[in-house]
């Protein structure tokens, strides 16, 4: 096939996916546009998620008819919140702004937490890289073999435990931090060596505490953005630098971990919609969300928040979980031991 020929197949496969998801959205429209809406963010006002769920709301509004309402229900790291989007009625229509990845991790620690299973998702706004991050003189912690200090996040195993024991590194595990700000104080207060979180978040804390550094991207690549700072998986990451003197089958069971860590650790602000919806609701729920995220009118708002939106349809989201839990089945055994560890 020709470059020509090739970009205009692109092209109409554009325009097609475009129409089909704006006639969907149409379609959706009279099917739930005497209905309300209501987006769930599992965690208190004024957060990430809470942020995103409120740009999306007015424009999925536009699109749907419905009435588009945003409910905060914090508690129990998110659980509750969860439990609430996965255990919905199914004569409601209520979606969920999370981030589904992370609850893949979490359950390794808190089997409380609803399974995967019970959830649909229907696209995302994007994703970010996890960073581990440290105090300016935290340099040196990558190179030494000292135990490091590390506060309790709710994905402990996939962005703390499985990294350090890739680098043959010991963890200290401190309890006792609510949430991703308590963490960082704890930091900048010296009780703990590292923290962890999305680029995104650490960066803007970093700007805002002289001292403070992004002390490793937990990703399969350097980021072009943060020269000199190293990465832990894939061709030149620290996984790959550390094992290369080591039997090849147990370098490439590291080297497989090490991609599976990058991919727990990343942070997609996903929508969900509970796996008990309706198939025609969630069709055309799903194609209005789509709509909503790729559209401009959703861009710009975000854009005046400063949120940064990649949008990804929910049938490549789901694709990167299937293949996450593939992984993360083949891998059980070392899962289950850190967890129990933790």
């Amino acid at each position: 096939m020709t470059g020509k020929r090739a970009f205009r197949l692109a092209a109409v496969v554009a325009v097609f996916m475009a129409c089909a998801s704006a006639s969907a959205a149409d379609s959706c429209s009279t099917l739930v546009g005497r209905k309300k809406i209501n987006i769930v963010v599992p965690f208190k006002p004024g957060g990430g998620y809470d942020s995103y769920a409120r740009v999306l709301a007015p424009v999925l509004q536009d699109i749907t008819g419905a009435r588009v309402a945003v409910s905060n229900i914090a508690g129990a790291n998110g659980v509750s919140g969860m439990k609430a989007i996965a255990s919905a009625p199914v004569d409601s229509i209520t979606l969920g702004v999370f981030d589904l990845r992370d609850l893949l991790a979490a359950r390794l620690t808190d089997a409380t937490l609803p399974p995967i299973a019970d959830f649909t998702a229907i696209g995302a706004f994007g994703e970010t890289n996890g960073v581990w991050a440290s105090r300016e003189d935290g340099v040196r912690l990558l190179a030494g073999n000292q135990p490091l200090a590390a506060g309790v996040s709710t994905g402990v195993v996939s962005r703390i435990l499985l990294p350090a024991m890739l680098l043959d590194r010991e963890v200290k595990l401190v309890r006792g931090y609510s949430g991703s700000a308590d963490r960082w104080l704890a930091l900048l207060r010296g009780d703990v060596d590292l923290t962890d979180g999305s680029l995104d978040s650490v960066q803007r804390f970093v700007s805002s505490a002289p001292g403070t550094r992004v002390l490793m991207v937990l990703s399969d690549g350097p980021f072009a953005e943060l020269p000199g700072v190293p990465h832990l998986a894939g061709p030149g990451g620290l996984v790959d630098l550390h094992t290369r003197k080591l039997d090849p089958k147990v370098r490439r069971e590291r080297m497989e971990l090490a991609s599976l860590a990058a991919d727990l650790a990343q942070t997609s602000r996903a929508v969900a919609i509970a796996r008990t919806a309706p198939a025609p609701v969630r069709a055309c729920i799903e194609a209005a969300v789509e709509q909503a995220l790729f559209s401009a009118t959703l861009r710009d708002a975000a854009k005046l928040q400063k949120l940064v939106v990649e949008p990804m349809r929910g049938a490549v989201v789901r694709e990167h979980l299937v293949r996450i839990e593939r992984s993360m089945m083949k891998h059980q055994a070392v899962l289950k031991r850190l967890a129990a560890a933790s």
